[in-house]
């Protein structure tokens, strides 16, 4: 069954890696090997249009329901509608972590703090785009508009141009199904709350009052047959301008037909993805899955050594060679077969032939090697690791202390999304919430 396996192709994909994929970026990361330009390439043909950070369907809803309102807000005004939008965006943190106890939203701290500061308030907080109330250091680029703008705009829910705007579909959809239920609170179409938007400043009580109520009937974890369909179109499969070209729609099916207790993905699970796409008839899906698979073999442990590499200042290489066979054994056996031809460029399929040949001394050198050729691509800046003449290694860059994985954990050892935890969110919140 190896050699079976060994035998298998996977069809050609083109991994553009010299423009790197803006919206696949991971906040805080430090990606001292360029894995990120690797996995994100791997995973786009699976997933085009959501992002690491795009993993909550309420993100979007209030996203479509903001940019709505702020347009709505600017109709007769000069002003950019973005202080409308960040105003709305605050109001619905607000109410979300109030009334649904919701947790992942950007903002959470500050909401939460001044929530509970707002109790020796009346309830009552204050809502504005000024730098002091923003719920971020940076609402504009930290938040919604910022993270969210570019997959929706993927997903055919935003239109080209600035000030971000909806395309029609999603105004309409937004105008049927959102406008009616602030009626309650703000009157017809919203018009009270469009006109506190306008405003520089806006009191918001956090009680128990028919406009907050309103506010989070938006959120409602039961959704109607219509948002469900919405969503699932333009967020699950892609939209009208699906870039995978109906892989996608595809690939999703695959996964909410065998749903995961985790949204992180695993090698068992995603080999077992890739069978049923086979046995659909699916072998371009197949394909990709198991590219996705073959990658993650190398760059997770390639990426945690590295990491461990960068605690080893002034140590010989002989060493560090024992230390990691005395944890690693003589060969990583978990290596993928396939891996060698699916990592694109000249390093990693280095770094593959040397974690698989337990070639150790190899290893670190390729490492030091790809470090500095990314140190490069940045810019000039120094390499954080290197090798010197005298077989030790110089550290530049002192990361968190990362300790190494024992051989056994390898295996199992999965550290990059693929994009696939957001996809597969975005199912869980649909099905969940399906009416």
């Amino acid at each position: 069954m190896a050699a079976e396996f060994q035998l298998m192709m996977i069809a050609p994909v083109t991994l553009f890696l010299t423009d790197l994929d803006p919206r696949a970026r991971v906040k805080g990361s430090r990606d001292g090997l360029g894995a990120q330009a690797v996995w994100s390439a791997t995973g786009r043909p699976l997933i085009g249009n959501l992002t690491t950070v795009t993993d909550s369907l309420a993100g979007f809803t209030t996203l479509l329901v903001g940019l709505r309102l702020a347009e709505l807000a600017s109709a007769d005004e000069l002003d950019n509608p973005t202080n409308a939008f960040l105003v709305w965006e605050q109001m619905a943190a607000y109410v979300r972590h109030a009334v649904h106890g919701h947790r992942g939203f950007f903002g959470l701290q500050r909401i939460a703090a001044r929530a509970a500061k707002a109790g020796g308030n009346g309830g009552r907080v204050h809502l504005s785009a000024q730098p002091e109330y923003q719920i971020l250091s940076n609402q504009r680029t930290d938040g919604l508009l910022g993270n969210y703008t570019a997959p929706a705009r993927a997903s055919g829910l935003v239109a080209t141009g600035s000030p971000a705007r909806l395309t029609p579909e999603a105004a309409a959809f937004v105008d049927a199904v959102y406008l009616p239920r602030l009626e309650s609170g703000w009157g017809a179409d919203a018009r009270h709350l469009v006109r506190e938007l306008r405003r520089d400043r806006v009191v918001f009580d956090l009680g128990a009052t028919e406009k907050r109520e309103s506010v989070a009937s938006i959120f409602s974890p039961v959704r109607s047959h219509q948002e469900v369909a919405f969503y699932r179109y333009h967020l699950v499969e892609g939209g009208p301008g699906d870039p995978t070209e109906g892989r996608q729609p595809r690939f999703a099916a695959l996964l909410e037909a065998r749903p995961s207790e985790s949204v992180w993905p695993s090698r068992p699970y995603l080999m077992a993805i890739a069978d049923d796409a086979e046995s659909r008839g699916w072998s371009d899906i197949a394909d990709l899955v198991r590219r996705v698979v073959a990658c993650e073999s190398v760059l997770a442990p390639a990426t945690l050594l590295f990491s461990y590499l960068l605690g080893r200042n002034g140590a010989h290489v002989d060493k560090v060679v024992a230390d990691i066979r005395s944890s690693w054994g003589d060969r990583l056996d978990s290596i993928d077969p396939l891996a060698v031809s699916a990592l694109p460029g000249h390093d990693w399929p280095r770094i593959a032939e040397a974690l698989t040949g337990g070639d150790y001394p190899e290893l670190i050198r390729v490492l030091a090697e790809r470090n500095a050729t990314v140190m490069r691509e940045r810019g000039g800046a120094l390499a954080w690791l290197e090798v010197t003449e005298q077989d030790e290694l110089r550290v530049r860059f002192r990361d968190e202390p990362a300790g190494m994985p024992a051989g056994d954990e390898i295996p199992e050892l999965w550290w990059h999304p693929y994009f696939i935890p957001s996809l597969v969110s975005m199912l869980t919140a649909i099905r969940k919430g399906d009416a």
